[in-house]
């Protein structure tokens, strides 16, 4: 008849040295290694992206974040370009369902006139002075949230895009 062992720790050690334990080890070592890199070089943090299209004589470009995670600040940003200035009002026609990963805190300018429809908000800007626009939003990811988004910036002229850019937002943990 087999003896009971003594302790309920008289077996650790030979569990502690086996392979299977050891190669768990050293897996979870070279992962927690590979993670404080990544943080140490900057990976894991905000990384913002810049796209631009052109049409009907303007020139459309974004800064938005390609990467981001829960409630940090991201830079969201759109400028209209156009040689010889502005004759009217800019119509800038921005995806709704983009800004559901947002916590909006600010914009500037305000406009001067909004309204949304078929999942787009049309936000009306007065012309500025020069030949450039820029629109800036004051933003951090929403907390929470842990997916991406993709989204839409139009610059409409009359009931047409003249410039339209596509974009994704990853939200990493």
């Amino acid at each position: 008849m087999e003896r009971p062992p003594e302790s309920t720790c008289d077996d650790v050690g030979r569990v502690a040295r086996s392979r299977s334990v050891a190669f768990l080890r050293a897996a979870a070592t070279v992962a927690l290694l590979i993670v404080v890199l990544a943080g140490g070089l900057g990976l894991l943090g905000v990384r913002s992206a810049e796209m631009s299209a052109a049409g009907g004589g303007y020139e459309l470009e974004l800064t938005y974040p390609r990467i981001a995670r829960p409630g940090l600040d991201v830079p969201w940003s759109v400028t209209v370009s156009r040689p010889g200035g502005f004759d009217g009002e800019i119509v800038l026609a921005l995806d709704t369902s983009y800004f559901e990963i947002l916590e909006m805190r600010g914009r500037l300018p305000e406009p001067a006139s909004e309204t949304a429809g078929d999942g787009l908000v049309y936000m009306t800007f007065d012309p500025p002075p020069g030949e450039e626009f820029t629109f800036s939003l004051d933003v951090r990811i929403r907390a929470g949230k842990q997916w991406g988004e993709s989204g839409s910036v139009s610059l409409m002229d009359g009931e047409t895009a003249a410039a339209t850019i596509y974009f994704d937002t990853w939200v990493v943990p």
